[in-house]
Formats: structure tokens, C-alpha cells, sequence
């Protein structure tokens, strides 16, 4: 059983759809602020940091550069520094760096910013300058280079204002560190751990400025490739952070507040939008809806137009109207009653009398079968299922005299009560004509010069055949019928296009031809009407005759009765629920033999 669905109230449904449509809204507008706010931060720091990356990479001689990474990247330095960084002392490596040589240039700094940063700079080199012994001062020496860097990263860390400056280069996949503002000589040569968010980047590739979390927390970093100045190609990276811990802090912040902000708005504007939808709209629609049901509680009753609601609406609305359209729907329909009370009188009367013919109808069409139990020489069964309650097509069969047996079928080109009446008397013309004696076309040629004489509008299409028991030649005429099948020596079913003569009622002093089917022991003739093969499934397909002849030859070894069954049931498969449109009737007539006969 169809489970009933959940009621929900239009009170629930409207006020969802409120809260709903407040929630979206407040959301939106948070997270459009909250992105504001975020992209205006951001831009100032990314501004600083692309400017910042960028004079780090063009502060120092790229030459200088590869040199002292040259110098380092060797077996020897790589076990010093191991050695260096057991023991904690940096010391170690100062000492290594000033017995190398290093790499002697004048040229001042290269930088696009050089004069800003220049005072800084050397400040800090005369500083520098004041440590060293008087044997340091003698030559240019690796430590020179690298404290050369450091002096360019500390002025660029504080020019910019930035967290941390410093040189990398990328080999092969693998980041190594060679100077950084914020470190010790332990430091250079360190391979970089590799960050997640840089790894679609090519080596020493430019990095826009970019937020990840490190182990120091929240940093934004950007790098600036350092060309040869020779080739073009990258050969080394600057980079530049800033500390974005206490910004992603204060982002947080500004978000939790501005939603504290909104759902303090959210319950005033939600509590606010129900009370106001509950007095303008819930109230009065539940006030009509109980109106209703009590005139709607009366509709086995007699009802007045004191049933009618009346409600006292002061608003100028849509629910207004609606009660106004249902006050103007209960007059009509206590207007009306007594009308749909004589109509379904009326209706009751009809029905009956259509129950009435289509019994009448059943009754005219032989339906007792077998319908010749002590006669062995041949087997029919027919049948008929009209479309409406009455229907156009009937079936006939009668033994003229010991010897010949005459079946027919027939259409009218009706429905209904005045195609039944009209089957009717054509049946029984059919009948007593036969009776009479004659050929199948003699027969239909008579019949059909009565239905003219008083037929204007309808006809019929008939097949008629009459089977000499004793010889099995079954003599036959068509008036515009469908085609018989005919089922041989071979078992198989076979469509036999006879010739069609014009069906009766069309035309006075039509002329009609018999022809002949010689049936031996166990052939059949199976004849319908168009019912059948125009039987159509929900799609608007119809059921055709190769199906019907295919249905036809499973079922070839059956009786009569079993063929109409099989027939039946595969019409019925194919048609599903799809409401059919036509009457289904049809005939089967096995013939046995003489030798059969008791």
C-alpha cells in the first residue's frame, strides 16, 4: 500500500522558507566582507613582498653568487659542516671559509634600489670591518662573500620591513640554502625542506607572494629567480617572508565577530519576519482553510448558502482573493446540487441501460462452446471484447445443413450504442441469408442491398467462409475485411491476401467473389478484425500483424480455443495498461475430417 505523504504545514513551510532565505543572505554577506577584508591585507603585503623579492634578487653579483656556491658544493664542505654541525660551532666553517679565496668584485651594489640601501650596507661592512685581525685584511677571502651577502639580505629585511631574507639555488629538484638574513654559517649549504604549496614551480622559478603554514607558523613568501647575466637562464632564487600568524590570527578574529554580529541581527530579523507572516498570512489562511473543511464536511448533506463561509478578512490581498474565489465557488456549488443530483440520476439511468445492451449484445453472440459437442469432424472457438461497453464487431457460426458449416466475422464502423444496434440487425440478415443457402458472395451481395436500403451513415466489413465437411474445400468472400491466416500441412500460420470486395452498407448492387481454400485433416483458418493488430502499448506503438503472425506460429500446435487464449495473452503483454480504443475479436476454425466425424 502507497504510504500517504508527510503533511507539512504552510506556517513551517513559510517560515523555512524565510529563515532560510535570511540565513543565505547574512552568509553571504559575511563571507564577502570577511574576503574584502582579506584580499585588502593581502594586496599590501603581497605589494611589499614583490618588491621586496625583487630588489633581494637583483642586490647582489649573480657572479659572486655561483662562486661561493660553487665553492661550497664539494665533498670537502659538505663533511665540514657535518663535522661543524655535531659539534655545535660555527667557528669551524668561519675558519674553512677564510682560507679559501673568494670572489673579488668592486662593482658596488647592482640593485635597482643600490642607493637606497647603500648607507645600510656600509655601516654594517665597517662594522664588520672593525672585528676583523689584520691578517683577515689581507686578501679577499670566501667569509668575505658570504658576509657580503648577509650585509645585502639585513639591509633588504630592513628596508622592506620583512621577517627574513635569503638566497637559495635548485638542483635537480632539491632547494639548497646559501645565505639567510636570520641564520649562522651552519646554515648555508642546509638542503630546504620542500613546501607543498611551491611544488608546481620549476627550479628557481619566480613565486607570487603565497600563504602556507611552516613550522614557524603562518608565512607569506615570494621568490624572484636571479638570471645569468650572460645566458638569461635562472641560476638562483631570492626570497623574502613576512610572519603571517598574527594576521591569519586577526582574520580569524574578524570572522567569528562579524558572525557573532549577523546572528544577533539573524534572530531579531527571524523572530520579527515570523510574527509579522503569522499575523498577515498564516492566521487567515488557517481561518479559511477550517472554514472550508466545515462546508466540505457537509458534502453528503444538503447544503444552504448558510453553509457558505463567511470571514471577516480586513486585509487587501491575495488571501483576500482566495476567499473571495472559494465564497463565489460554495454559492456555485449550492446553486448546482440539485443539477449534479439529477446528473448523477441521469448517469445511474444511462449506465444501466448500457449495462442493459451490452448484456443484450452478449446474448446475441453464441458463447457456449464447444458449440457443436457431437460433432468430430471439426473444432471452433471465437470471441469478442468490446472497447466501450457495447461494441461494433461480432462473430457467427451455424451448420447450414450436415455437410457445410458457415463461420463469419465482422466490423462495423462504429462504437457503441449505435454501432451495437447496427451489428445487431446486420447479424441476423447475415444469419437468415445463410440459412437460405448460396454462395458467400451471394450471401453478402443480398445482405448488403438490404443494409442500403435503409443505411445512410454506417457499414461493415465481413468475412465470410463456408467449409464443406466433406471434401474440406472452404468456399469464401471478403467485404473489406482483414486478412485471414491459414494454417497448412506444414503447422505454420500464413497470411492469405484474399480478394477484397467493398464493405456492405457503401454502395447498392456491390458485386462480391468467392474464392476456395482446400483444407485437409488439422488445417485451420484463423480470422479477427482490426482490433487487433492496431492494439497499441503506452508508447503508441501498435501491436501489427508480423507480431500477430509470429504470436500465431508459437502457438501454431494449439487448439482453436488455445489459439484465441495464447493470441489474448500476448495482445495483453504488449498493450501493459495502455487503454485500447477498438473492440478484440476473433475466430478459429480447425478442420478434422470426415473420418473424425461420430
Amino acid at each position: 500500500m502507497k504510504r500517504k505523504p508527510r503533511r507539512i504545514s504552510i506556517q513551517l513551510k513559510l517560515n523555512a522558507l524565510v529563515i532560510s532565505s535570511i540565513l543565505a543572505v547574512a552568509l553571504g554577506l559575511t563571507l564577502i566582507s570577511y574576503y574584502v577584508f582579506c584580499q585588502r591585507v593581502d594586496n599590501e603585503y603581497y605589494s611589499s613582498l614583490e618588491r621586496a623579492s625583487k630588489a633581494c634578487a637583483s642586490n647582489f653579483d649573480p657572479g659572486e653568487m655561483m662562486y661561493f656556491w660553487q665553492s661550497i658544493n664539494t665533498e670537502e664542505y659538505r663533511k665540514l659542516r657535518e663535522q661543524a654541525t655535531k659539534a655545535g660551532d660555527e667557528k669551524i666553517i668561519e675558519e674553512w671559509m677564510l682560507s679559501k679565496p673568494g670572489y673579488f668584485s668592486d662593482d658596488g651594489f647592482v640593485s635597482e634600489v643600490a642607493e637606497e640601501l647603500e648607507d645600510t650596507v656600509q655601516n654594517q661592512e665597517e662594522d664588520q670591518t672593525d672585528g676583523l685581525t689584520a691578517g683577515e685584511e689581507k686578501g679577499w677571502n670566501l667569509l668575505d662573500d658570504y658576509q657580503q651577502m648577509q650585509y645585502s639580505l639585513t639591509a633588504i629585511k630592513q628596508y622592506f620591513n620583512v621577517d627574513c631574507a635569503y638566497y637559495q639555488i635548485d638542483m635537480d629538484g632539491v632547494t639548497y640554502n646559501i645565505a639567510d638574513s636570520n641564520e649562522n654559517l651552519l646554515y648555508v649549504g642546509t638542503v630546504e625542506t620542500p613546501i607543498e604549496e611551491f611544488s608546481s614551480y620549476a627550479d628557481n622559478a619566480d613565486v607570487p607572494p603565497t600563504v602556507h603554514q611552516s613550522v614557524y607558523g603562518w608565512l607569506c613568501t615570494a621568490m624572484k629567480s636571479i638570471p645569468d647575466p650572460e645566458t638569461g637562464a635562472a641560476i638562483a632564487c631570492a626570497g623574502v617572508d613576512i610572519d603571517m600568524t598574527e594576521i591569519v590570527r586577526v582574520r580569524y578574529m574578524f570572522l567569528r565577530q562579524s558572525f557573532l554580529f549577523v546572528a544577533i541581527l539573524l534572530v531579531i530579523a527571524i523572530l520579527s519576519s515570523v510574527a509579522v507572516l503569522r499575523r498577515t498570512a498564516i492566521r487567515p489562511l488557517q481561518q479559511l482553510a477550517e472554514a472550508t473543511a466545515r462546508f466540505a464536511k457537509k458534502e453528503d448533506e444538503r447544503v444552504t448558502k448558510e453553509d457558505v463561509l463567511q470571514l471577516d478578512l480586513r486585509s487587501n490581498d491575495e488571501i483576500t482573493d482566495l476567499y473571495r474565489e472559494i465564497q463565489s465557488m460554495e454559492k456555485r456549488i449550492v446553486d448546482n446540487m440539485e443539477h449534479i443530483t439529477l446528473a448523477a440520476a441521469e448517469k445511474e439511468r444511462v449506465s444501466t441501460e448500457l449495462r442493459t445492451a451490452s448484456q443484450i449484445q452478449s446474448s446475441m453472440l453464441p458463447s457456449v462452446f464447444p458449440a457443436f459437442p457431437d460433432r468430430g469432424d471439426f473444432d471452433l472457438y471465437a470471441s469478442m471484447t468490446p472497447a466501450k461497453e457495447v461494441g461494433g464487431d461480432f462473430y457467427d457460426f451455424l451448420l447450414i445443413d450436415e455437410d457445410h458449416l458457415a463461420v463469419l466475422i465482422a466490423d462495423v464502423s462504429d462504437k457503441g450504442v449505435p454501432a451495437a444496434l447496427f451489428m445487431m440487425s446486420t447479424k441476423i440478415l447475415l444469419n437468415y441469408r445463410a440459412q437460405q443457402g448460396g454462395s458467400p458472395s451471394e450471401i453478402l451481395y443480398s445482405v448488403n442491398d438490404q443494409i442500403c436500403k435503409n443505411n445512410s451513415e454506417m457499414f461493415v466489413t465481413v468475412w465470410l467462409g463456408i467449409l464443406d465437411l466433406n471434401t474440406g474445400v472452404m468456399t469464401c468472400a471478403n467485404a473489406g475485411h482483414e486478412y485471414p491466416f491459414i494454417r497448412g500441412k506444414d503447422g505454420a500460420f500464413r497470411k492469405l491476401k484474399d480478394k477484397h470486395g467493398i464493405v456492405l452498407g457503401a454502395m447498392e448492387s456491390a458485386r462480391y467473389k468467392d474464392y476456395e481454400i482446400q483444407m485437409m485433416p488439422g488445417d485451420a483458418v484463423f480470422v479477427y478484425t482490426d482490433g487487433i493488430p492496431e492494439a497499441n502499448n503506452a508508447d503508441g506503438e501498435f501491436y501489427g500483424l508480423e507480431r500477430m503472425e509470429s504470436a500465431l506460429n508459437s502457438i501454431a500446435d494449439r487448439d482453436p480455443e488455445g489459439v484465441l487464449q495464447g493470441i489474448r495473452e500476448d495482445v495483453n503483454s504488449f498493450t501493459g495498461e495502455a487503454r485500447q480504443f477498438d473492440d478484440l475479436t476473433m475466430l478459429c476454425v480447425e478442420y478434422k475430417g470426415k473420418e473424425q466425424k461420430m
